[in-house]
């Protein structure tokens, strides 16, 4: 059972359903109809969603970090923010910490656009992050060129004076002993007691443990060599340990550690939550098995036949239905002829979301504080009490907080209204879901993560539903009411008379080898006969 949280928000007295207590009571009942973990509540009360300054949601994005959760939990996806490259921006950041954002009342967005808008947000927030990245890199290489500290933390037995490492030779005594015991043979619990018996403490005062030798014996600055990425500099910082005995003990920890039980490799269901039982309207699960011969094998069963024994669905291969959901996609979503249409739309929408009162407004705001971190600093000079000073400088550092959050805001917004989109650009970034392969699994996870909205198994058909219009998931009983009637026929290849794919004019075409299309409150839908395999 994967791990979720949830994130609820409004922004104004008068909401009903949309209160707090209605979306988390949606939130927890999607949670329980399919089989996810609630760790965790974050919830801003009177707070819009036009701005990412909420504390709660800083929090989940800060606690995203820890890998303690999978999944956040919205009732609408204007809860998480309305505006669209913050949005982007902050789903990005989750992907990068492992957790996916889910709409428990909506699939993906409210239209193609959205959808496709959304998708080119968060691959342009991927170049802004990948260039501020090696902005960093190139600075953090030019410090170390120089000799100086590239940040993070201090290693035990080493100080920092004027950002330069120095030897602490007091700890660094305590160093040498660990690394001379291990290289001649002491486990790293006999370490562990030896220097608990010694009475020696790490620098904040805990006891030495299995992870301060671990990392101990991998940090290459005891030998006086510092590395950042791909940059290696010897002879940067002064050595505590000679190398011959460094290389001895990192050599015994990486044997120790490959030495123990292989890792199980966990499975990706791309279809998790999207792919229902067309027999009983259950979801599918992720299920395996093991041949005579030790292959594993991964499947798709019916939840409730696998609960209850009630149903008579056969289990899917796994790799074949996910190759075959995004197969058909390719063949007749993702149409050459409606890529001008959507591309001009993703322009209009997100020109229209580029509003830069928030750039003038995050600018007044830091001209404000700087103005205010001055005036406080210039006060310092009459201060007559040590108590007068001290409030002093917790307000300065209070104001270098708020500066830096906020150039790091003005910086990404800047990004996003610097970052002209034209309808070419659109265009040449969505021949990425035309011309995929569909047998590669990455372009399978991202067919299905942006356009599958649910899909309905039966043994020789299936039911494909996709992000075209609404974004509510549609349900089993919705399905079998749409397709009732064509099942007894699976012949039919046009249109309904009287029926359009879409009603906002977007050119969907018939194609003759469908079965059939089928509508849901505006959605597209289509039936396909399953090939013999």
């Amino acid at each position: 059972m994967d791990n979720a949280v949830i994130y609820a928000r409004f922004s104004s007295s008068k909401q009903q359903e949309q209160s707090i207590d209605g979306q988390l009571r949606y939130c927890h009942e999607y949670a329980s109809r399919y089989g996810y973990k609630v760790v965790g509540e974050y919830c801003d009360r009177a707070i819009t969603g036009s701005t990412d300054q909420r504390p709660q949601f800083q929090k989940m994005i800060e606690d995203s970090a820890k890998k303690k959760f999978k999944y956040v939990l919205v009732w609408k996806l204007d809860r998480f923010s309305r505006d669209r490259y913050a949005s982007a921006l902050y789903k990005y950041k989750l992907k990068n910490n492992g957790v996916k954002v889910l709409s428990v009342t909506e699939s993906i967005g409210d239209g193609n656009e959205s959808i496709i808008l959304e998708a080119v947000l968060e691959a342009m927030a991927e170049i802004y992050v990948k260039q501020l990245a090696q902005n960093t890199k190139r600075g953090m290489k030019e410090s170390i060129l120089h000799g100086r500290n590239a940040g993070g933390t201090i290693p035990f037995g080493y100080d920092s004076i004027d950002k330069r490492l120095v030897v602490n030779e007091k700890e660094a005594d305590i160093v040498r002993r660990a690394f001379t015991m291990y290289a001649d043979g002491a486990q790293i619990r006999d370490i562990c007691d030896e220097f608990r018996r010694r009475g020696y403490r790490t620098r904040t005062g805990g006891e030495f443990n299995r992870n301060s030798f671990h990392r101990m014996f991998q940090n290459t600055k005891y030998v006086g060599t510092v590395t950042y990425s791909d940059i290696v500099i010897e002879n940067n910082c002064p050595a505590i340990i000679k190398k011959d005995v460094f290389e001895k003990c990192r050599a015994r920890l990486l044997s120790n550690k490959h030495s123990g039980k292989p890792t199980k490799t966990k499975v990706e269901y791309l279809l998790k939550g999207k792919a229902f039982c067309g027999h009983c309207g259950a979801s599918m699960v992720g299920d395996s098995a093991t041949s005579k011969t030790g292959a594993r094998h991964e499947y798709y069963s019916c939840s409730a036949k696998k609960k209850f024994k009630n149903c008579d669905k056969a289990r899917e291969k796994k790799t074949y239905i996910e190759w075959y959901v995004t197969e058909q996609t390719l063949k007749y979503v993702l149409q050459p002829d409606r890529l001008d249409f959507i591309a001009r739309n993703v322009v209009r929408m997100y020109e229209e979301s580029c509003d830069t009162s928030e750039l003038d407004s995050l600018r007044q705001k830091k001209a404000k504080y700087e103005k205010e971190y001055d005036q406080i600093t210039d006060s310092l000079i009459h201060a007559a009490t040590q108590r007068l000073i001290d409030k002093i400088n917790r307000r300065a550092e209070e104001l270098d907080v708020l500066l830096n959050d906020l150039d790091a805001e003005i910086a990404e917004l800047e990004a996003a209204t610097d970052a002209p989109l034209t309808v070419d650009d659109v265009k040449m970034w969505m021949t990425v879901f035309c011309n995929g392969d569909a047998m590669d699994v990455s372009f399978q996870r991202k067919i299905i993560d942006v356009l599958v909205n649910s899909v309905f198994i039966y043994d020789d058909k299936i039911v494909i539903y996709f992000n075209v219009r609404d974004g509510k998931q549609v349900s089993y009983t919705q399905m079998i009411d749409e397709t009732s009637d064509i099942f007894d026929d699976l012949n039919c290849s046009d249109i309904p008379k009287g029926s359009d794919i879409v009603t906002d004019g977007s050119p969907f075409k018939a194609i003759s080898e469908l079965y059939c299309y089928i509508f849901v409150d505006g959605r597209v839908g289509i039936v396909v006969k399953r090939p013999e395999v």
